[in-house]
């Protein structure tokens, strides 16, 4: 990822106070503040979709899981190693819970070293030292494709609260 600095990131306005149909509401979650804005960075210029993007952060896997649990997220962009709750176990708990959120876990750990099937969970992965547009968003691309048979996921979280 290009380096810039945590001040020059900050500038950018990224969020909003509420999603509505014109918003497409997405999830970061890293331990690392600059990693979270070098993601939102990369994720504004590969985004594959005409409407706004609405990007809301959290800083660990618990924090992570709490927010999915009251929102609704069309995507979902973890860090695999985070404290609290890891990104496998946010992963793990998202499909337990029955939501079917497309994931991208963005890591710097190898592929290889990551033991869980992400394509069974229904999740794409991108090395943080290889984020850059066109490969971030063939990876949401590929992880929306993934869950775009499998119904809405507002719908998922809806059925969850009742």
């Amino acid at each position: 990822m290009e380096a810039l600095s945590l001040d020059e990131l900050k500038n950018f306005d990224l969020t909003c106070e509420s999603a509505g149909p014109e918003h497409f509401r997405v999830l970061v979650a890293d331990d690392g503040e600059l990693d979270r804005f070098l993601t939102i960075q990369q994720l504004g210029k590969a985004w594959p979709v005409e409407r706004n993007l609405m990007v809301e952060c959290a800083a660990d896997g618990a924090e992570a899981l709490a927010k999915i649990r009251r929102n609704c997220y069309a995507l979902v962009v973890l860090d695999w190693n985070m404290p609290h709750q890891n990104g496998g176990d946010v992963l793990r708990a998202l499909r337990a819970d029955g939501l079917r959120i497309p994931v991208v876990v963005v890591s710097g750990q190898p592929r290889e070293a990551i033991t869980l099937n992400l394509e069974t969970m229904a999740a794409t992965y991108v090395n943080k030292d290889e984020l850059e547009p066109i490969r971030f968003g063939n990876a949401i691309a590929a992880s929306m494709q993934l869950q775009e048979a499998r119904g809405s996921v507002c719908s998922d979280l809806d059925r969850m609260r009742a």
